[in-house]
């Protein structure tokens, strides 16, 4: 579904197109032009003359030579900025993965959160409720009894905010899977493997990172097209070498009239009112621009690199301390069911609460796991890793 139509892919695809019709163009100002021109008319030579035809048919044929480089340089051009488009839609593709896999795993977090909000009012409810019949037996003071009440309260309005959130989270859902008016109902909870992965040098993955990061190699393009777009406007004080040939049908006679004619123009630029320093003076600046848009890009990325390494490291150490808790939690449920039963102890609510939050803490530290690791394919441009792990699902 990441890859059905969004406005994002929309907007990426848009450009991408944009950028093949600007090569198409690139490509036109040196291609063959021609044109008929037909021109009926009657004239009449002098006053006392009759009124005689004097129409024309001409066929012009032109085409441009070479212009010493800047044609060229204008298509290199375009041709970096096709590449940097179609980066920049894998990066967008990349995106909408991770868009997608983050807000699906909000819901089932939502839904969890939801399950240990609800076991914690339940439990102060209780509380409440017995506090308020030993109150009426006068065994309870009205401040302990306010004191439970508003415990239960407070409890009941973090529950409200939990339900409030399964909602918001099924909103987003819908939205980053397009269908706004499809809200998700029951999500069927992902087998991951992600714990068993080994995490990767920081260096080797980011030299890999930097070599194959589509979102890197789109600003390397679009530096390679700014760079041509220079050498172009420099290419403007350069001359330019053209062809041209014309056929014609003329109604009357003349000398001076030609049939057919083939030329050849060389048209020299001598001065162009500063208007070819202030193109190269431009396009120098924006040059400047992306170069250090391409640099901070790569700082970004080492840094980016790092995080993902570290939060991956951080999360599967917690993945691994949240899977011990829940055992514990487990088995403490046991031993609370077995005396709850012996009518020894009366704590079982609270036992309850404890493993449905070892439930969401172990959830939660699995889906970001999940989620950096995710993180770390998508720096290469992989997507073959995300849609091997839809299909073995």
């Amino acid at each position: 579904m990441a890859d059905l139509p969004h406005p994002d892919l929309d907007l990426a695809g848009a450009r991408l197109e944009g950028a093949r019709a600007e090569l198409e163009q690139v490509r036109s100002t040196t291609g063959l032009r021609s044109y008929l021109d037909l021109t009926p008319q009657a004239v009449r030579p002098a006053p006392d003359n009759d009124i005689v035809g004097d129409s024309r048919a001409r066929l012009f044929a032109g085409k441009r030579l070479y212009d010493f480089g800047r044609s060229r340089a204008l298509e290199e051009g375009a041709r970096s900025t096709i590449e940097a488009r179609e980066s920049a839609f894998l990066d967008a593709r990349l995106r909408r993965r991770l868009e997608i896999m983050a807000r699906f795993f909000d819901v089932i977090l939502a839904d969890l959160r939801y399950a240990v909000d609800t076991e914690t009012m339940s439990s102060a409810y209780v509380a409440f409720d017995r506090g308020r019949r030993r109150h009426g037996l006068g065994q309870v003071s009205d401040v302990d009894l306010l004191e439970l009440e508003s415990r239960y309260q407070q409890n009941l309005v973090t529950r409200t905010q939990s339900q409030k959130r399964q909602t918001s989270t099924r909103s987003q859902l819908a939205l980053a899977l397009n269908r706004p008016e499809e809200l998700p109902r029951d999500l069927v909870r992902p087998v991951l493997a992600t714990g068993a992965r080994e995490i990767p040098d920081y260096m080797a993955l980011y030299e890999q990172a930097r070599a194959l990061n589509p979102a890197l190699r789109a600003a390397r393009s679009e530096t390679a097209a700014t760079r041509t777009a220079l050498a172009a406007e420099r290419a403007r004080r350069r001359p330019v070498l053209s062809a041209e040939a014309e056929a014609a049908w003329y109604e009357r006679e003349f000398a001076s009239r030609d049939e057919l004619r083939a030329t050849l123009n060389l048209r020299i630029p001598l001065y162009q009112g500063g208007e070819d320093s202030a193109a190269v003076a431009k396009a120098l600046a924006r040059l400047h621009e992306q170069e250090a848009r391409l640099a901070r890009a790569e700082l970004e990325l080492r840094q980016t690199v790092l995080d993902l390494v570290q939060e991956a490291e951080t999360q599967k150490v917690a993945l691994t301390a949240a899977k011990l808790k829940l055992s514990y939690r487990d088995l403490h449920l046991d031993r609370s069911r077995a005396l709850y039963e012996m009518e020894v102890r009366t704590d079982l609510g609270d036992a309850m609460t404890r493993i449905t939050e070892a439930q969401w803490e172990a959830a939660q530290a699995e889906f970001s796991l999940a989620l950096a690791w995710a993180k770390i394919d998508a720096l290469t441009g992989d997507l073959s890793a995300t849609t091997a792990q839809e299909k073995n699902q």
